[in-house]
C-alpha cells in the first residue's frame, strides 16, 4: 500500500506557499471523486515527515491527503502527491504549504475508510458504500446511498468477433462475450480523503482461452457519492481472428418507482439533454394538464393518481412502455438515441433524438428512488461510444456504457497491406518485425456524475522556479522584439494544431491523441497513406513540446491535448507486455504498423509530466512497464537492420542516443520514484563506460553502436566513431534528460566531461548538421556551461536563419480543390514543429538577452 504521510489542518513554518488554480479556469460545480494533484520541490525543501495543509479561497481549511511521488538523491521529496476530497476545494483557488512541524490533525467530516473481510472490499464514506470483490467476474459488487442500493453486479465485458466484418452477401463471423475476471484486488491507497483500489485479471468467457490483461482503478473520495473508474487492458490475441466487436462496464439498477416516475437522460457536449419517463404522460389526446406535465418533464415525482384527471387514469394503463434505450456516438459529428417498448425484438426502435457530440453522460432511475448517472470520459472524440439501457419496465435495469460500441465495425486490428513497400520512397520501415499489435492497449474512464475530473495546476512561474524536467525553459518573455515575435508563432503553431486536431478529425478509439507526421502539398492533406509519413507516434518528441508549452504558459488547451497524446502514446504506440514489452512503434499508416521498435518512444522520462502533475496511477504502470525494454531490446535489437557486418558479443547493441538515454531514463524514473538502488547503479555504470571510451559520446560506428548488457547496464566500445549520423542522438527528449541527469547525478564527474565535451564538439560542428536548427538548443546549452557566449549567440544566429516564425503562416484552400474548405501551413512537418520549438524554448531560457531587439 502507497505510505500516506498525513493529513494537517494548520501548519506554522516558513516553506514556500503554493497556489492552485483550476486548469481549464473556472471553478467546478462539483468535484463528487474529489481530484489530485502532484506538486515538485527543490532538493531539501520537502522533507519525508513534512504535511501540507490547504486553504481556499475563502480561508476555509481543506483536507489534503499527502504521498510520496519522487525524491531527491538525498532522500528528501522531489515530487509530492495531494488528494482533496469531494467537494472541498470548490473555490478559485487554494494554497498548500508545507511544513516540517505538522499541526493539528484534520478530521474530515466524512473520511474514506477501507475494510477487507473474506473475499469483498468495503469503502464508506458519509452515505455512500462501495463493495468491491476481490474474486470472480463481478468486480463492483454494489454500490448504496444512504441505505438504499443504487448499483449492483459491476461487470467489465469485452464481445470478441471471430474475424473481421463480413462483405456483404457474407455471413458474419461469430461473437463471445468475455468478461474481465479479477485476479488480484490491491488496496493501493485507504484514505482518509481518497481511497484506491486496484484490480488485476484478464478477460474469459464462452471456452475462449483468457486473454487482454487488464487494470481496473476504482477511486473514493471523501464526502463523495462517486466511484471513478479507470480500465486499461492489452491486446495479446490473434490479430487475424481475435476482432474487439464490443468493449464496455455493465451494471444493473434497481427500479421500483412507478413506470411514470422513471426516467431516462442522455446529454450532448454542448449541455442538450434528453429526458424522458418511462410511461410518458405528455402528447395525449386527453390533457394531462399542467400539473402532471411539468412534475413528469422535470424529472420530479407526478402527484398522486388519485388527483390525475379521470380520463388519464382511466386508460394510462394502455400507454406505451419503453425498456429499451440506446445511444450511439456514431462518429464524431452524429451520435443517435433510440428507443423500444417492452416487446422486446419483436417490434422496431424508434429514433428518439440525435445530435452532434454526446457528452457521455446518463442516467437512469425513479423520481422519488433515484437512480445512478454515469459520464465517460472522451466519448465522442474516442467514437464509436454508447450506453444501453435495458429493462426499464423490469424491478432492475441492466446498463452498458460502451467505451467501444457494438454497433460499430468490430475492431480491425491487422495491417494495411500484406507487402512492405519500401523506406526509400514510402519512409515505411515494415519486416523483421512484421505488423503486430500484441502488447499495445488503450484505456477508458468513466464515474458517476461528471464527465472530466477537474484538475487543479499551480502557475507556470512555479514551475519554472522547479527547474523541471531538464529546467532549460522559462515562462514567455516578450520585453526584445525577437523574443515576442517568437512567442507569436509559437502560439500561432500551437492554434494551428489545435484546430487541426479538429479539421482533420484526428479522433476515433485508436487515435485520438496522436498528430499526423507529415504533410501532403500536392492533394493538401497529411500523408495519412504514406508509410512513414502518416501518424506521428510522438517523433522528435512532440509530446515534450506540448508539455513545455503548457508548463510556460499555463494553457488548458495544452494540458488537455498533451494529457492525450501521452496516454496515446504510452498505451497504442507502446507495447506494454509481450514480445516487444517497453518498445515503441515508429511513425507509420497504422499505430503498431512499422518495423523500427524503438525504446525512444516508450521512453518513461517523456511520461514524467502527466504523472506527476496529476499523480496519475496508470501511468505510472506505463513508465514501470517500460522497464520490460531491456529484455526485449535483445531480441529486437535497434540495429539489427542497418549494421548487420558489424560483430559484437554483448547481449544486444544500442546507440547512446536515442536508445541509452531511453533506457537509462527509464532506470532514472524508476529510481526517482523508489530510490532503490539498483537502477542508480546501472546507470552509474553506463555514465562509467561512456566517459571511459575513446571516443565518449561519439562512439560507435554504424550510426553509433556500442555493446551493451542490459543485467548491468555495461557498454561496450566494439570499434567506429560517429561523425556524421547523429541527428537523433539528443532529440526525443535526450538531451533535456542528460541536462537533468548530470545535475541529479553529481558523483560521476568524468561523465560530465564526457557530455561537456560531446557539446563542444556537437557545437563546434553544428553547422554541418543535417538538422542544424534543432540542435541549436544545446549550442546554446553549450554555451552556458562553458561560460561562452559565442556560442550562446552562434544558436540564435541559428534559429534567426532559419526563421522566427518558420511554419506558421496559415493559408486557405478553397474547394473543389479539397473536400472542404481548408487551412493548412505549407508542408507542414510535425518533426520540425515540436523539434524547433523545443530549440526556441531552450535558447529563450539559456540566452534571453541575445534575443534580437528588432
Amino acid at each position: 500500500m502507497r505510505g500516506i504521510l498525513s493529513v494537517v489542518a494548520f501548519v506554522t513554518c516558513t516553506l514556500a506557499v503554493v497556489t492552485l488554480e483550476w486548469v481549464d479556469g473556472s471553478t467546478p460545480g462539483i468535484t463528487p471523486t474529489g481530484t489530485a494533484f502532484g506538486l515538485p520541490w527543490r532538493q531539501g525543501e520537502f522533507k519525508k515527515n513534512s504535511t501540507v495543509s490547504g486553504k481556499n479561497a475563502d480561508g476555509t481549511a481543506v483536507s489534503i491527503q499527502t504521498w510520496p511521488l519522487a525524491y531527491w538523491p538525498d532522500g528528501t521529496l522531489k515530487w509530492t502527491g495531494h488528494a482533496v476530497g469531494a467537494a472541498d476545494a470548490l473555490t478559485s483557488s487554494i494554497t498548500v504549504t508545507p511544513s516540517i512541524n505538522p499541526g493539528g490533525i484534520i478530521s474530515h467530516s466524512t473520511p474514506v475508510a477501507v475494510e477487507q473481510s473474506g473475499t469483498t472490499i468495503t469503502v464508506t464514506t458519509g452515505s455512500l458504500k462501495a463493495v468491491f470483490n476481490t474474486a470472480g467476474d463481478t468486480p463492483i459488487a454494489s454500490l448504496e446511498l444512504a441505505g438504499a442500493q443504487k448499483s449492483a453486479n459491476g461487470q467489465l465485458v469485452i464481445h470478441l468477433q471471430a474475424g473481421p466484418e463480413p462483405e456483404l452477401g457474407e455471413q458474419g463471423p461469430p461473437v463471445s462475450v468475455l468478461k474481465g475476471v479479477i485476479d488480484k484486488v490491491v488496496v493501493e491507497q485507504s484514505g482518509p480523503i481518497r481511497a484506491v483500489l486496484k484490480a488485476t485479471g484478464t478477460y474469459q468467457g464462452q471456452d475462449h482461452a483468457a486473454v487482454f490483461p487488464f487494470s481496473a482503478r476504482f477511486y473514493i473520495a471523501a464526502g463523495g457519492t462517486s466511484v471513478r473508474v479507470v480500465h486499461f487492458f492489452s491486446y495479446d490475441a490473434d490479430q487475424q481472428k481475435d476482432f474487439i466487436k464490443a468493449l464496455g462496464l455493465s451494471w444493473t439498477t434497481p427500479l421500483s418507482d412507478a413506470l411514470y416516475d422513471r426516467h431516462v437522460r442522455f446529454g450532448a457536449s454542448d449541455g442538450g439533454l434528453l429526458g424522458e419517463a418511462v410511461l410518458g404522460l405528455y402528447g395525449l389526446r386527453r390533457d394531462a394538464t399542467n400539473r402532471l406535465l411539468n412534475p413528469q418533464y422535470e424529472g420530479q415525482p407526478v402527484p398522486d393518481i388519485s388527483t390525475w384527471p379521470s380520463t388519464i387514469s382511466a386508460g394510462y394503463q394502455q400507454l406505451p412502455v419503453w425498456n429499451d434505450w440506446s445511444l450511439d456516438q456514431q462518429n464524431t459529428e452524429r451520435f443517435t438515441i433510440r428507443k423500444r417498448t417492452d416487446k422486446g425484438s419483436k417490434v422496431i426502435w424508434l429514433d428518439a433524438g440525435e445530435g452532434r457530440r454526446s457528452s457521455g453522460t446518463g442516467f437512469v432511475g425513479g423520481a422519488t428512488k433515484g437512480g445512478v448517472g454515469w459520464a465517460l470520459r472522451e466519448a465522442w472524440q474516442r467514437a464509436t461510444t454508447g450506453a444501453d439501457i435495458r429493462g426499464t419496465t423490469t424491478d432492475s435495469a441492466q446498463v452498458t456504457v460502451w467505451a467501444y460500441s457494438p454497433r460499430a465495425p468490430a475492431l480491425d486490428m491487422r495491417h494495411y497491406d500484406t507487402v512492405a513497400h519500401g523506406l526509400d520512397l514510402t519512409y515505411e520501415d515494415v519486416g523483421n518485425p512484421d505488423p503486430d499489435p500484441a502488447g499495445i492497449g488503450r484505456s477508458y474512464e468513466g464515474n458517476n456524475l461528471i464527465v472530466n475530473t477537474p484538475q487543479l495546476v499551480a502557475s507556470p512561474q512555479f514551475y519554472a522556479s522547479r527547474n523541471l524536467f531538464g529546467g532549460r525553459w522559462n515562462v514567455p518573455n516578450t520585453s526584445t522584439a525577437g523574443a515576442a515575435a517568437i512567442e507569436k508563432t509559437k502560439n500561432d503553431l500551437f492554434a494551428f494544431y489545435l484546430a487541426e486536431v479538429e479539421q482533420r478529425k484526428w479522433y476515433g478509439f485508436w487515435n485520438f491523441g496522436d498528430f499526423m507526421h507529415t504533410y501532403d502539398q500536392t492533394r493538401h492533406v497529411w500523408r495519412y497513406d504514406v508509410g512513414g509519413y502518416a501518424w506521428d507516434n510522438g517523433e522528435l518528441g512532440t509530446d515534450l513540446w506540448l508539455w513545455m508549452t503548457f508548463l510556460r504558459t499555463g494553457r488548458a488547451e495544452a494540458f488537455h491535448i498533451a494529457s492525450a497524446m501521452t496516454r496515446h502514446i504510452s498505451e497504442v504506440d507502446t507495447h506494454s507486455i509481450g514480445t516487444f514489452a517497453g518498445l515503441g512503434s515508429r511513425h507509420h499508416v497504422t499505430h503498431w504498423g512499422d518495423g523500427a521498435k524503438e525504446a525512444r518512444v516508450g521512453s518513461a522520462t517523456l511520461r514524467r509530466p502527466l504523472y506527476y502533475l496529476t499523480t496519475d496511477e496508470l501511468m505510472g504502470d506505463h513508465m514501470d512497464a517500460t522497464l520490460q525494454v531491456e529484455q526485449s531490446i535483445i531480441k529486437w535489437e535497434p540495429l539489427r537492420k542497418v549494421a548487420t557486418a558489424q560483430p559484437y558479443t554483448t547481449p544486444t547493441r544500442v546507440r547512446i542516443g536515442p536508445d541509452w538515454t531511453a533506457i537509462a531514463g527509464n532506470w532514472f524514473t524508476r529510481w526517482e520514484r523508489t530510490l532503490e538502488p539498483q537502477w542508480l547503479e546501472k546507470i552509474k555504470v553506463g555514465m562509467r563506460d561512456i566517459a571511459a571510451f575513446k571516443y565518449g559520446m561519439f562512439t560507435g560506428g554504424a550510426g553509433g553502436a556500442v555493446g551493451f548488457d542490459p543485467a548491468t547496464g555495461h557498454m561496450t566500445d566494439i570499434g567506429g566513431e560517429l561523425v556524421d549520423s547523429y541527428h537523433l542522438t539528443m532529440l526525443f527528449g535526450g538531451g533535456e534528460f542528460l541536462m537533468e541527469l548530470v545535475e541529479v547525478v553529481t558523483d560521476v564527474p568524468e561523465f560530465d566531461t564526457a557530455w561537456v565535451e560531446f557539446l563542444g564538439r556537437l557545437a563546434r560542428r553544428i553547422l554541418s548538421l543535417k538538422f542544424t536548427h534543432l540542435y541549436a538548443k544545446l549550442q546554446a546549452y553549450a554555451g552556458q556551461r562553458l561560460n561562452n557566449d559565442t556560442l550562446k549567440q552562434a544558436a540564435w544566429t541559428v534559429i534567426n536563419t532559419y526563421g522566427l516564425g518558420q511554419g506558421s503562416t496559415v493559408n486557405k484552400v478553397a474547394i473543389p480543390n479539397v473536400l472542404f474548405p481548408t487551412n493548412e501551413i505549407v508542408n507542414a512537418s510535425t518533426n520540425d514543429a515540436a523539434s524547433y520549438s523545443l530549440a526556441q524554448y531552450a535558447i529563450l531560457a539559456i540566452a534571453p538577452e541575445l534575443a534580437p531587439s528588432q
